[in-house]
């Protein structure tokens, strides 16, 4: 295949540090607000963070003076009633600062939070510039990374996941300290690096692919497929999580992106929050299936299929049976014709499924409780509304889902 010349422009985003180290949240905490001029910090987060682990505490103390209150009832998928809660709660504080502590939902809360008040200020709304939104200190906890963009996904009233997105919104300051994952939930800890690992290897074959990110993204393939299982056998070993956190950060660079990445965020994104679904989970469900999809479809552009194949090279044993080595490997995709970037693309997928298998995350539609019978809705919900249900692509995902429902199609 013939490639063309790479064109584009890439913008920075609002994202102003990253801190990273374990134990360096007490360290990194005073010095972010001081950057931020920021005195009064309202600390968003879950209930089990608050409850059930010393985390909130600890960073209560950090925050010492600065500390203004906390709000701990973000539940999974972010539902828009604890955001109106937090949002009317930081107004009566007046706090100047988020801080926003867990996984993906209070993550993205914060964004959510910091949007509407801006929205309904009549003081800033107009005014696009990331000074006139509340600044959020993100402190992950997880691998989902919600950290790193512009969209702020929650649920709504009715349950659907929907969202809002702004540049101004992304998180100045990040702080990945590793310590404070030790008490994450195992299986939440590897299903979000499975998350992780659906954000980098879909970002290969989005429409709007940044050929500059393209070496981040491999190269964080490359460490999730290494460090999750041995995180899994070492689930104590804080190196082993600090190399994760990383990883997770560069499988969804910073940028101005909008909207889901490809087929798998975006079946996941209907089948989370409808079904109570968490985040990694849908990943281990879709990310494989997807990805074998993307391959085989006529619709996915040659230079997508060879950025797809090229994840093979980083995949190591026994992920990838036959490992290539890297250095003479590297672009070695660009001289296959289609049919062979399909099977390479194919065998990123089948890899996907034997880590999600290795990692104890092997789930079923029905074992998630999603009824048999929403199959179709889900699949409409997908295409959209103008997506007939005769089309090819109707049929196809359809098949897709009636192949994770049970374990009756046996393994990829």
């Amino acid at each position: 295949m013939s490639l063309s010349s790479p064109q584009g422009t890439y913008n920075n985003t609002s994202l102003q540090t990253v801190h990273f180290g374990p134990g360096i949240v007490s360290a990194a905490l005073p010095a972010s607000l001081a950057k931020l001029g920021a005195k009064k910090a309202f600390v968003l987060t879950g209930n089990s963070l608050a409850t059930k682990t010393d985390i909130i505490k600890d960073i209560q103390s950090v925050l010492g003076d600065a500390h203004g209150t906390t709000f701990h009832s973000i539940g999974e998928h972010a539902p828009v009633s604890g955001i109106r809660d937090a949002t009317n709660q930081i107004k009566q504080v007046g706090a100047d600062v988020i801080v926003a502590v867990g996984g993906g939902s209070p993550i993205d809360a914060a964004k959510a939070i910091s949007y509407f008040i801006h929205e309904n200020d009549q003081s800033t709304k107009g005014n696009d510039h990331p000074d006139s939104f509340i600044p959020i200190i993100a402190i992950p906890t997880t691998l989902s990374v919600a950290e790193t963009t512009a969209n702020a996904g929650y649920k709504s009233d009715d349950g659907d996941k929907i969202g809002v997105h702004h540049p101004a919104v992304i998180p100045r300051t990040i702080i990945y300290d590793a310590q404070l994952t030790l008490a994450t939930p195992q299986r939440l800890w590897l299903s979000t690096g499975m998350r992780a690992v659906d954000h980098a290897i879909e970002f290969l074959y989005r429409f709007d692919t940044h050929p500059l990110l393209r070496g981040q993204v491999y190269n964080a393939i490359r460490e999730l497929f290494t460090f999750l299982p041995l995180s899994k056998r070492s689930p104590d070993d804080v190196d082993i999580r600090q190399r994760l956190q990383l990883a997770a950060f560069i499988s969804l660079w910073p940028e101005l992106r909008r909207g889901a990445l490809g087929l798998s965020h975006g079946l996941g994104h209907k089948l989370g929050a409808t079904y109570a679904i968490g985040h990694g989970i849908t990943s281990c469900l879709t990310l494989s299936p997807a990805i074998i999809h993307t391959a085989q479809s006529d619709e996915t552009p040659l230079e997508a299929l060879a950025a797809l194949a090229g994840a093979l090279e980083y995949i190591p044993a026994p992920f990838n049976p036959s490992p290539q080595p890297l250095a003479p490997a590297v672009g070695s995709a660009t001289s296959l014709d289609a049919a062979q970037l399909r099977s390479k693309g194919a065998e990123v997928g089948k890899a996907v499924d034997r880590l999600v298998r290795d990692l104890d995350l092997h789930v079923t539609l029905k074992s998630q409780g999603v009824p048999r019978e929403d199959l179709e809705k889900i699949t409409q919900r997908t295409l959209g509304a103008d997506k007939p249900s005769d089309s090819d692509e109707y049929r196809k995902i359809l098949e897709l889902l009636e192949g994770i429902y049970d374990d009756q199609q046996g393994q990829l």
